[in-house]
């Protein structure tokens, strides 16, 4: 039996990841035999299931080890896989700088961005943007730099850290997350919705560990920030904030995010527009924890909504074309998560996700009113909507939901895993 697929992206071609239950799958079908009633249960799975495959190479995984590829093209034969490398997963990443003052890129792996948005009591939060329009598999360039990471000192997990000042620093897994936590997600907010950004700065950290790539303080992992530069940040609030922070990571400690035996992509972004994306719409690849849930609590960010104005000059020159009072913009289609999925301006056509990276919008959510000299452009929400949203989050908590709750709402499927 399958138990579930996911699609993902290889030498930029898809590959459909089959998760088998190991027992039931060899004895059923006998490998040896069978070969060829396997590969047409398969195609009658995707067909079943109406999933959006268009390439020709099936993974198959048992007990979370790549066992074996299908070629549905061509005669079916059984190897082992070689060419797919499944603990080098592909990172989800978005590469989209706002152009608002004080705005902060961290997080970016496409640089992979997490864009820190401002809010009214001159806090930050991150976002964990990400670039459609990058080639996926340059990210490979990015690992493997040296090896840096991980290792066990009576039961504590040590990290190393390259800092922006030149400095490298090993720091114990935990009280790196203090900073990192300090450093993402406003320390005003709830308490559990500050416990559900621990949780997912921990899978960022560990996944990152086991994929050998180096960890920084800035916008090419995740944030993080120091004592020195926490008291910055937080003035006399420093201890009130320190001790929450704290408490948020020390009572999740050792927790983290999996689905099927794999540290999920935690990806997450400030503010919704009350509903979350597919990972799909944004990236093209299909993650099946990161799908469109209801957030309802995003349209309280005071921040919410907010109109940018675009000259027809500027239009024009990033068009590429003429555009002028009497252009049309036509926008097609919306997304599973209500946001634009493409607008046609005269004869071209963009992608919501593709608007939003050209003019640098806080969201694919957007409407468009036209003006004498330009347009105004209104977005709901900001960030690329996938995963959990931070205003969300604080707003299921204050609500009184835990952060389990909040979690497996905003990642549907996973599971919450210890090493304790």
């Amino acid at each position: 039996m399958i138990n579930d697929y996911e699609i993902k992206i290889e030498n930029g071609k898809q590959v459909l990841y089959l998760y088998l239950n190991f027992n039931y799958e060899f004895s059923s079908f006998n490998f040896q035999n069978k070969m060829i009633d396997i590969k047409d249960y398969i195609k009658e799975f995707i067909n079943k299931n109406k999933i959006a495959f268009t390439g020709t190479t099936v993974a198959l995984i048992a007990s979370g080890i790549l066992i074996g590829n299908i070629n549905l093209k061509d005669d079916f034969r059984y190897t082992y896989i070689k060419n797919i490398p499944f603990n080098n997963q592909i990172e989800i990443v978005e590469n989209i700088k706002l152009n608002e003052e004080n705005d902060i890129k961290i997080n970016d792996q496409n640089e992979n961005t997490n864009i820190k948005e401002e809010i009214t009591n001159n806090e930050k939060i991150s976002t964990n943007n990400i670039d459609s329009n990058q080639n996926i598999n340059n990210l490979e360039n990015n690992y493997n730099q040296e090896t840096q990471y991980y290792e066990e000192e009576n039961n504590q997990f040590y990290v190393t850290v390259n800092r922006g000042n030149g400095d490298v620093i090993n720091i114990e897994l935990e009280n790196y997350l203090i900073g990192v936590v300090g450093a993402e997600m406003p320390a005003s907010f709830n308490i559990e919705a500050l416990k559900a950004q621990a949780v997912i700065a921990r899978t960022y950290a560990l996944k990152s560990i086991s994929r050998n790539q180096i960890l920084t303080d800035n916008e090419s992992t995740q944030s993080y920030k120091d004592d020195n530069e926490l008291k910055n940040l937080w003035g006399n609030n420093y201890y009130v904030y320190y001790d929450k922070i704290k408490e948020s990571v020390d009572s999740t400690r050792g927790m983290y995010l999996t689905y099927n035996g794999t540290y999920i992509d935690a990806v997450y972004h400030s503010t919704s527009n009350t509903k979350t994306e597919d990972s799909i719409n944004v990236w093209g690849n299909y993650y099946p924890y990161l799908v469109s849930v209801d957030s309802p609590y995003d349209s309280f960010n005071p921040t919410y909504l907010k109109t940018v104005f675009i000259s027809y000059e500027e239009l024009s020159n990033k068009i590429g074309m003429e555009i002028n009072i009497n252009t049309e913009f036509n926008i097609q289609g919306y997304t599973s998560g209500g946001r634009v999925a493409s607008i046609l301006i005269s004869e071209k056509q963009y992608t919501g996700v593709e608007f939003r990276s050209l003019f640098k919008l806080r969201s694919a959510d957007f409407e468009i009113e036209k003006l004498e000299n330009g347009i105004n452009v209104t977005t709901r929400g900001y960030g690329h909507g996938v995963g959990m949203s931070q205003y969300g989050a604080n707003g299921m908590a204050k609500s009184g939901y835990n952060f389990i709750d909040i979690l497996k709402h905003y990642y549907k499927g996973v599971s919450i895993t210890s090493f304790k």
